[in-house]
């Protein structure tokens, strides 16, 4: 330009490109960096959840990814948002500008990467981490029912160091199995401990088993309720609200709880029967 106007060319001071190629190499090294999180592997997490009896021990297993742009599972969410497409786009401009360091698209690939919708809430390496829960059995995959779902809760739930357990109907989508073997004698143990455990049941391993130390027995009338509170030693029920009003204990848990008295015997003589 200096030749057009003048016809002489003058001797520039530099040419650029010092400064041309360490703003290229400083840019390289911050986006190498980057990849180099990005590429990173953190490893899995195993938590104990509980025993599934002859299924095995259930583990409740979290696995750690980092977004690196082709990770479009629903499966796995991300740690510090909930927004999926800021981190992806990300991570894809990265390795785009890694391409076109010494081209003429980086400026374009930067000028991408600045107009993500969202990209302020990308801060560091942890932004862009990935996790998916599962259970498993013996490092497989497994997926509990509704009836192990609600074994391992309460089974968390009891394991947890308390003075006081309310329990409503514990025994619901569980096996008998479960409750006779598991359940019962962690209500036993509790109960030694001095532990004060407070269960609504209709099942007779927990209401008559355990031994408890109060049963209330709530009987329904036409028009309201009655309270009777007693326990398996005394073989009482006594009325709360008449003191003189007095049931059996025995013959009140084995009507309610096994269905009187005859069905109760029936099936100790089909138990009883060798030849069956």
């Amino acid at each position: 330009e200096i030749y057009k106007k003048i016809g002489h060319p003058e001797k520039p001071s530099n040419t650029g490109f010092k400064e041309y190629a360490s703003n290229r190499i400083k840019i390289e090294l911050k986006v190498n960096g980057i990849i180099d999180g990005i590429k990173s592997e953190i490893e899995s997490e195993s938590q104990y959840v509980g025993d599934l009896g002859e299924k095995g021990e259930l583990y409740c297993k979290t696995e750690y990814k980092v977004q690196d742009g082709s990770i479009n599972s629903g499966d796995y969410k991300h740690m510090n948002s909930s927004r999926k497409t800021p981190q992806k786009e990300f991570s894809k401009c990265i390795f785009g500008i890694k391409k076109s360091l010494y081209t003429v698209d980086l400026f374009e690939k930067i000028t991408n990467l600045k107009q993500i919708d969202k990209i302020d809430i990308i801060n560091d390496i942890d932004d862009l981490v990935l996790f998916r829960k599962t259970f498993t059995i013996n490092e497989n995959e497994y997926k509990p029912s509704t009836g192990e779902s609600s074994m391992l809760l309460l089974h968390k739930e009891l394991n947890k160091d308390q003075d006081i357990y309310l329990l409503d109907e514990p025994e619901k989508s569980l096996g008998n199995d479960y409750i006779s073997d598991i359940i019962v004698p962690i209500l036993k143990e509790k109960a030694r401990l001095g532990k004060r455990v407070i269960i609504a049941t209709h099942d007779a391993n927990i209401a008559v088993r355990t031994l408890p130390y109060n049963s209330i027995y709530r009987q329904h009338e036409i028009n309201n309720y009655k309270t009777y509170i007693g326990n398996p030693f005394s073989n009482y029920l006594i009325d709360t609200s008449n003191s003189e009003n007095l049931k059996d204990w025995k013959s009140v848990s084995m009507k309610t709880l096994e269905g009187g008295k005859d069905a109760f015997g029936e099936r100790g003589k089909i138990y009883g029967n060798k030849e069956m």
